[in-house]
């Protein structure tokens, strides 16, 4: 079996996120999770996670991972990959003053990335 017919069988989509990052003051912190949510709310297609919620110094991180949508919508700008990105866009807009930033997602636990690495090794040995 060849590694195109175990992709297009698995029954999995590669899909891309974009991690988004808000730093509020640790006094500021609950409102910056309730306007985050409430712009969640008014975005219910678009899958967003949170990845972190960690203290830094005298800043609150919350990051959270937004998904654009498979590798396909995104190359034909689809409906879903395009909502994806107005939510990002209104994030940056409506809540500017807690310093959003587009941001590399967290690094995956060593189990998760052990897990990883052993799952591309066997798809390579089938290949």
């Amino acid at each position: 079996m060849s590694r195109h017919q175990i992709s297009e069988f698995a029954g999995l989509r590669r899909t891309f996120e974009v991690g988004m990052r808000l730093a509020p003051t640790h006094a500021a912190a609950p409102s910056a999770a309730k306007a985050l949510a409430s712009l969640m709310d008014e975005f219910p297609r678009v899958p967003v996670r949170l990845v972190e919620l960690v203290g830094e110094g005298t800043r609150v991180h919350i990051t959270v991972a937004v998904t654009l949508g498979t590798i396909d919508d995104i190359k034909v700008s689809a409906a879903d990959a395009r909502e994806a990105l107005n939510f990002l866009s209104r994030v940056a807009a409506a809540l500017g003053a807690y310093d959003p930033a587009l941001v590399p997602l967290p690094a995956q636990s060593e189990a998760m990335r052990a897990a990883r690495s052993r799952s591309l090794q066997d798809l390579h040995a089938v290949g």
